[in-house]
């Protein structure tokens, strides 16, 4: 248990710089759409593509911001495997591309759940279950399984013989502890928009998170 704690809290600790940037990004455009007329033309345009686009929006816009733009950054920077540059550029944009159709389906299932109006009430109950509700039980086991398979090159027989306790004691609470650090904060300024721009919103700030999610499940890989 002490472990597991300890690994969470490190990874919270490790991710409050680049989290408070997300945040203060987040922020800093939600109060320009409010407040900035031209911001707010602009971010009223995103809808109107993304209703033209239909399910080919979330997944190629997330795929775009969560898995193209931090390959290409790690990439620059070196932190691709030597030879395996396509199979983690697949991964990320397959990757990503998945999950953004699971959280434009959580954002427009909320919306139903507990309304649209981002009134101080409502954002509260959506941050809730965003956080404790489908981060506990599909986020972050789905993150840590997938994040478990690429380290073990692909391959589901390596992943199964290399599967130990550790993965759901150590290495899943370690994620979760960093997605709460950074997106507690961060969805709870998400949802203070209208459910239209919710999601483009998401979309925005994910580049930051994937290379973070990158560099957390890379030292748990490394340090068992």
């Amino acid at each position: 248990m002490h472990i597991i704690f300890k690994k969470g809290l490190n990874a919270a600790k490790k991710n409050t710089g680049p989290g408070f940037l997300l945040q203060g990004f987040a922020l800093t455009l939600v109060l320009l759409y409010y407040f900035h007329a031209p911001t707010h033309q602009f971010l009223l345009k995103i809808p109107e593509i993304k209703q033209r686009m239909g399910v080919f929006f979330p997944i190629l816009s997330t795929a775009f911001f969560g898995g193209l733009i931090p390959f290409l950054f790690m990439a620059a920077r070196k932190e691709v495997p030597r030879g395996h540059a396509v199979s983690n550029l697949l991964f990320l944009l397959g990757f990503w591309g998945f999950n953004g159709l699971n959280v434009d389906f959580l954002y427009k299932a909320q919306a139903v759940m507990f309304g649209d109006h981002p009134d101080v009430a409502t954002v509260i109950k959506k941050v809730c279950f965003d956080q404790f509700v489908f981060s506990v039980f599909w986020s972050a086991p789905f993150a840590t399984m997938a994040m478990h398979w690429k380290h073990c090159g692909f391959s589901f027989r390596t992943a199964r013989e290399r599967f130990s306790r550790d993965i759901l004691t150590v290495e899943l609470p370690s994620i979760l502890f960093s997605i709460w650090a950074v997106w507690i904060p961060t969805v709870a300024i998400v949802y203070s928009l209208p459910l239209a721009l919710q999601f483009p919103l998401f979309n925005i700030v994910l580049c930051f998170w994937s290379l973070m999610l990158t560099a957390v499940s890379h030292r748990n890989a490394a340090n068992p």
